[in-house]
């Protein structure tokens, strides 16, 4: 598997097989079929070729072992005669053949007929594998010819299964291995062990050895490989039971996705998911010599998922089971599957029948009401008003304990047994769908809608359309059309025109029409006042709170208010979306006021409760806020891991993944690297375009401004975060304490020399922040000004203005660690020394305090800048210094190529080279600078 997802979550690996192979080493991988292990090894197999090293490969299988000499002949018969080619060893004469110019010719003679490379004739006599003398040959021959290999170049063998070597050639390199001390021959085998095993292939390695064991995957990373390489969605309830069969295992997760890919309908959660041929043999092998009896036992193990062991669960009949093998002793002295895989052999290779009656006794003998209806249930196909009705109360509890998605499974069993009642069948089919919307199961919820869509219940598919507008995301195409069939089904009933106008109100906000959304949201408050519905009555103020903040901000906190009350005395386990909502937007409100303590703690308490209600869409959203909150409050390690989490739920859930990317390329400016961060930025920009969402793209390319002035790209930062601005006022967001764009576009665009564009964004920010009241972005705003006031005047003036402005804290630390690297370029223009040392030194011990690692990284580089103007200039080559002298001459990069019969990428690479080390950033700086020779 060359595929670079192959190796997701194996870095560490690769690291210590890389340090495990310096010099001359040799490493051994081992574990369970399937970990891994070859997709290591072709990773590094790939680093040494790239490199120049000698790749020599045999791949072994049990079923070839009695073929003596194989792995030489894998090792060495075609790899090597393609080198003969290449350089020309052979020239001819009575030593023809592989390798004649590398080892002696009558060693040469016995590997040709070892390797089967010549036929036993006249030149070898009456040669046999099986004599002493003859055995040695090929050993020595072998050893030789390795030795001779490495004194050209390094050389690795890769022995993928050694353990299923034949012996012939294992005692062949064997010998050599104990001989190639002092050689630049490296060994990366890989041996298939079982848990407590001991490796058996080290007399294969030359020492040092060094030994890995690849351990199960994480269930983050094994999403992701079943995602990537898998094809399936992460939502899907699908993959996780695939990842929780897996067990860690890559290899098993993949031939699950692929059978379960091949199957005609889509699995569902009371289905046995279909183990591959390959992998049924050996565990059916495992459980045949077991009795009838542990056969049945283990079946009602299986089918009882992740519960603990219950009733119906014999001790005494599992005992053979724990016997050989196949159970194990949990934590707390239980019988458990010795691999997740077991059980869904178990459960798969059971009847129909079999299964059905397995699940009747589960029902009687739990006593949870949920396991026991959904028992009752996979044992009870047949429609049946009252285990409909006992489901569909079990889904309801399972809300309350925060469990969405067994609930989305509940609704769906209950609407299967309702089939006398279609009404009543489509609402529970339109639960089945908002419950695992909640749990982040796309899937499941789009087609349960599509099924609601061809019952006759109006209100349901208005209902079932409404959810697929949320669905659509970003992906805002065919949400006109829902919403106009979805006010059709309304008819006159206030709560579902309430509902469908709260729906046009979001898409006319969400694509900049903010006029038309507000006057959609006035019917829709009408409309939901005369329904009574509080829960609508809330969605209208988070909807317009917002809206507020920027237009109205004085109604913000008396709307806030009045959706508390419209909440008060409802259960608290009713955590909606609205109700969602209007906590962020309180967040929001918060951190924009500058009470980020406050705010922190609110998010904090909202993310415990979404969490704990399995709200996972949800969730999706509010580690957003979370991230955002984090890196204002100066927590830079908490944004990144918000960021991270947050992001990869975006991607998983979301009908597109640029929020995902946004949110991921956020984090890495937090606390990862701008190049990163770059990169996603960039994706994230190309998705959302691709989507037409055009506030992410805004997101995205202010993303990609930021990282452009971390790495002193001031033209494209201006580009970039000029278009930030722009895309975000389309939209009606003027508020500068929205995205923090203002301040470092007008720094990029002064960089830039464009002062008139700069003065403009300067005064029309400030403006804003003063109608609003933003007293968070004044020192933002002051840093922005002075340096525009330095660029147009004395940086003296501008540094001790701007100092005047610093305060001793500040409620979002990151802004003063700024202004404090402003000064401090500031104080080196204005040539006070000691100054700008002292203040670019407080501002990286705040970005480290902050743990903000690319403005860490960037303030350390500005400081040593600093010290290299003070410290001696530094030498220059005699090509570098023709070089400048071309470069002070006026002379263009293709000028210089030419003079000085190198290529252009020379020149550039040249250049680039010394604006690092003096501290400049182009062409100009660099000819000002005393340079020494």
């Amino acid at each position: 598997m060359n595929d670079v997802t192959a190796l997701l979550g194996r870095d560490a690996i690769l690291l210590r097989c890389r340090a495990g192979l310096a010099g001359a080493g040799a490493v051994l991988l081992t574990g369970p079929g399937g970990i891994g292990k070859s997709a290591v090894l072709d990773a590094i197999a790939a680093e040494a070729c790239a490199a120049g090293t000698l790749v020599l490969r045999s791949g072994s299988s049990a079923m070839e072992a009695e073929l003596p000499y194989l792995a030489l002949y894998d090792l060495f018969a075609c790899s090597l005669a393609e080198q003969d080619e290449l350089d020309g060893a052979l020239e001819g004469g009575p030593g023809d053949g592989p390798h004649a110019g590398l080892i002696a010719p009558h060693l040469r003679t016995v590997l040709d007929v070892a390797l089967l490379r010549a036929p036993v004739g006249d030149q070898v006599g009456d040669w046999s594998p099986d004599r002493s003398a003859d055995q040695l040959a090929v050993r020595v021959a072998v050893l030789e010819l390795l030795r001779a290999l490495a004194a050209r170049r390094p050389v690795l063998l890769v022995l993928d299964d050694a353990h299923c070597l034949d012996p012939e050639s294992a005692r062949v390199l064997a010998f050599a291995a104990r001989r190639l001390s002092g050689h630049r021959v490296q060994v990366l085998a890989t041996e298939r062990l079982a848990d407590g095993a001991e490796p058996s292939c080290l007399d294969l390695l030359p020492g040092p050895v060094t030994e890995l064991g690849l351990n199960p995957l994480p269930p983050a990373v094994i999403d992701e490989l079943l995602c990537v390489r898998g094809r399936l969605t992460p939502s899907d309830p699908v993959t996780e039971r695939i990842r929780l069969a897996s067990g860690g295992n890559p290899g098993y997760a993949l031939e699950l996705a692929q059978a379960a890919r091949r199957l005609p309908t889509a699995i569902r959660a009371d289905d046995p998911l279909p183990v591959p041929r390959r992998l049924h043999v050996p565990l059916a092998d495992r459980l045949a010599t077991l009795p009838r009896v542990t056969r049945e036992a283990l079946l009602h193990l299986g089918a009882a998922g992740q519960l603990p062991p219950h009733p119906c669960a014999d001790r005494q009949a599992l005992s053979p089971a724990l016997a050989a093998g196949v159970l194990i002793h949990g934590p707390g002295g239980e019988p458990r599957f010795a691999h997740p895989l077991l059980r869904e052999f178990v459960y798969a290779n059971a009847t129909p029948e079999e299964r059905r009656q397995c699940h009747a006794r589960l029902a009687e003998a739990l006593e949870d009401p949920l396991e026991r209806a959904r028992h009752r249930a996979l044992a009870c196909p047949e429609p049946d008003p009252d285990l409909a009705a006992e489901l569909a109360t079990a889904a309801r509890i399972a809300v309350d304990r925060g469990a969405p998605a067994l609930a989305a499974e509940l609704s769906r069993l209950a609407a299967e047994r309702t089939a006398d009642q279609p009404e009543l069948a489509a609402e529970r089919l339109l639960a089945a769908a908002r419950h695992a919307h909640d749990a982040g199961q796309v899937e499941v919820a789009e087609q349960a809608c599509v099924a609601v869509l061809r019952t006759a219940n109006r209100a349901a598919r208005v209902g079932a359309r409404l959810l697929l507008v949320q669905l659509a995301g970003g992906d805002r195409a065919a949400v006109p059309a829902l919403l106009d069939a979805a006010q059709a089904d309304a008819g006159e009933s206030p709560r579902l025109r309430a509902a469908v106008q709260l729906h046009r109100a979001e898409h006319a906000l969400s694509t900049g029409q903010c006029d038309l959304g507000l006057a959609e949201l006035a019917e829709a408050e009408r409309h939901a006042e005369h329904s009574g519905d509080p829960e609508q009555q809330i969605e209208v103020i988070a909807l317009r709170a917002p809206i507020e903040m920027q237009l109205r901000p004085e109604r913000v906190l008396p709307s806030l208010r009045h959706a508390a009350a419209l909440a008060a005395g409802r259960p608290a386990a009713a955590l909606t979306a609205a109700s969602i909502q209007v906590r962020c937007c309180r967040v929001v409100w918060l951190l924009r006021a500058g009470s980020v303590p406050e705010a922190l703690a609110e998010v904090d308490g909202l993310r415990r409760d979404v969490e704990g209600a399995g709200r996972v869409k949800d969730l999706a959203d509010v580690l957003h806020l979370v991230a955002s909150v984090n890196e204002r409050a100066g927590r830079c390690a908490q944004a990144y891991q918000a960021g991270l989490h947050g992001g990869r739920l975006r991607r998983e859930l979301g009908p597109t993944p640029a929020p995902g990317l946004v949110l991921s390329a956020a984090a890495q400016l937090n606390g990862g690297t701008v190049e990163r961060a770059t990169e996603l930025a960039s994706a994230a920009v190309r998705a959302a375009e691709a989507a037409g969402d055009t506030e992410w793209a805004a997101y995205a390319v202010g993303l990609l401004g930021r990282a452009d002035l971390l790495g002193n790209r001031f033209a494209r930062a201006a580009d970039h975060l000029g278009q930030c601005r722009s895309l975000l006022r389309g939209l009606g967001y003027t508020d500068p304490a929205l995205f923090l764009v203002d301040a470092d576009l007008v720094e990029a665009l002064s960089a830039t020399g464009a002062a008139a564009q700069a003065w403009q964004a300067l005064e029309e920010a400030t403006a804003e922040a003063a109608r609003l009241d933003r007293q968070v972005l004044r020192l933002g705003l002051a840093r922005a000004r002075a340096v525009l006031t330095a660029r147009d005047g004395d940086p003296r003036e501008a540094a001790d203005e701007l100092r005047a402005e610093l305060p001793r804290s500040h409620p979002y630390p990151l802004e003063r660690a700024r202004a404090l690297l402003t000064l401090g370029e500031l104080e080196r223009r204005a040539r006070r020394r000691a100054a700008a040392r002292a203040d670019l030194r407080a501002a990286a011990e705040a970005f480290a305090a902050a743990h903000c690692l690319p403005w860490l990284a960037h303030a350390q580089e500005r400081l040593a800048r600093l010290d290299g103007l003070d410290g001696p200039a530094p030498a220059l080559s005699e090509l570098e210094t023709r070089i400048v002298e071309l470069v002070r001459g006026g002379a263009t990069n293709r000028q210089i190529a030419a003079s000085l019969h190198v290529s252009v990428k020379s020149v550039e690479g040249s250049l680039t080279r010394l604006y690092r080390r003096f501290g400049v950033r182009d062409r100009i700086e660099l000819t000002s600078r005393r340079l020494a020779s």
